[in-house]
């Protein structure tokens, strides 16, 4: 075997072809791993329909691949208070959640959020669960896909824990919505 490769590699083109191949898969090895793996953290700032927000991602691991969320409704054109109206409330509590890189560039996002209608105690009306996606377009640049499901504070019985219980049925489900943010940078 020895001196069979030792034949092959004497030979001027063989020993070029092999160069070739080699430096071919070092530039692969390059590029792929030049593409950036992005990291959750920071504090945004974006929109969706009708809604400015800010959110946090707080870092769960030191490689920033899972976070907590927590976003805040800052301004809103109605929409969210025609859906909390609609759900038998009139305020909406803070999202939280976490987001978890699934690629170099792309989160899964699970948050739940509480329509509540006010008084000296909040009382909930309803729980609504986002879910979907969070994509890097660049460092500091986010683009949001995610479907919005809200239930009746009563699919939330055992054990009353304040999420849906499994096998709950939506009472409203929105497919399909987008949002964008960006980074609050550091100066």
């Amino acid at each position: 075997m020895k001196t069979f490769m030792n034949g092959l590699l004497k030979g001027r083109i063989t020993r070029w072809g092999f160069l070739a191949v080699l430096l071919i898969a070092a530039g692969a090895t390059v590029a792929w791993n030049s593409q950036q793996q992005y990291q959750l953290g920071g504090g945004f700032i974006g929109t969706s329909p009708g809604l400015v927000w800010w959110a946090v991602q707080t870092p769960l691991d030191p490689a920033g691949q899972t976070a907590a969320l927590l976003v805040k409704t800052v301004d809103d054109d109605g929409t969210q208070a025609g859906l909390i109206t609609a759900l038998g409330g009139n305020m909406g509590s803070e999202g939280v959640g976490q987001v978890q890189m699934i690629s170099r560039d792309t989160a899964k996002l699970n948050m739940v959020t509480y329509v509540q209608l006010a008084g000296v105690t909040p009382k909930i009306t309803a729980i609504v669960v986002y879910t979907g996606t969070v994509q890097f377009t660049g460092p500091d640049n986010i683009v949001l896909n995610y479907t919005i499901n809200a239930y009746p504070a009563t699919a939330d019985v055992n054990p009353h824990d304040g999420f849906p219980d499994e096998g709950a049925t939506p009472a409203l489900t929105i497919p399909g919505v987008t949002g964008a943010g960006k980074r609050v940078p550091i100066p």
